[in-house]
């Protein structure tokens, strides 16, 4: 915490770091004029607008350097935790023998999608990842309590998100445990209640859009689309 936030503020003993009040590239709005006498540095503009810059100043929140050069001053909040950072070192690849997997060769951590969909959306939102793969961001999105939107033209990716939803996962590796292992194919009318819209008979190229939120009855209520790049 020291580290983070070095300086001490006079009247609250709070401890704060310095951060810049501009960011790069120029604006003609309201970022991009004048505050407090002052432009914002050459080929950049003010992070926030005039009126909420006053809020920040009026607050005790801008500090002033002695060539009166602004920068906010954002105070560590010990109740709501350190901020996490951009080396993430607690979480394991979807692969290990301990994780619980749809086998896709590209799968990421399930914890590790829940903590990015938790911290940059609310729930109600809608999650689109157009790369889904094994369908990981939307397992994550769901629990979650999102909407969310899955696309991808690969065959096995199709099969990686309906494994996930419909069959269950494995645990990646096992190979000592006989009989723990489960197939799964596209023959899932029976399973689930879903549409298959196709305007070709070829597989070859697939869009996959599934939606659902955690407050509907039957989680299975989705749609599979098998549509032609055109």
């Amino acid at each position: 915490m020291i580290e983070q936030y070095p300086y001490v503020d006079e009247k609250s003993e709070r401890r704060y770091k310095k951060v810049p009040v501009h960011a790069p590239g120029t604006r003609n709005g309201e970022t991009g004029k004048e505050w407090r006498g002052k432009m914002p540095p050459k080929g950049k503009h003010w992070q926030y607008t005039p009126d909420k810059l006053d809020e920040f100043d009026a607050a005790g929140e801008i500090y002033w350097s002695p060539t009166g050069n602004p920068r906010r001053m954002v105070f560590c909040e010990p109740d709501k935790g350190i901020p996490v950072q951009d080396i993430w070192l607690n979480y394991r690849d979807s692969i290990n023998q301990a994780q619980m997997t749809t086998g896709y060769p590209t799968e990421k951590n399930f914890d590790m999608l829940k903590m990015i969909i938790g911290a940059s959306s609310n729930p109600g939102d809608i999650v689109m990842d157009c790369f889904t793969g094994s369908g990981t961001t939307l397992g994550a999105a769901f629990e979650l309590d999102r909407q969310w939107i899955g696309v991808d033209n690969s065959l096995e990716s199709i099969k990686a998100v309906l494994k996930r939803f419909i069959v269950g996962l494995d645990v990646y590796g096992d190979y000592v445990t006989e009989n723990n292992r489960v197939q799964c194919c596209l023959d899932v009318m029976s399973k689930c209640s879903f549409d298959i819209v196709t305007e070709s008979e070829s597989a070859s190229n697939i869009m996959c859009i599934t939606t659902a939120t955690k407050e509907q009855e039957d989680i299975r209520n989705y749609r599979i689309a098998n549509v032609t790049n055109g």
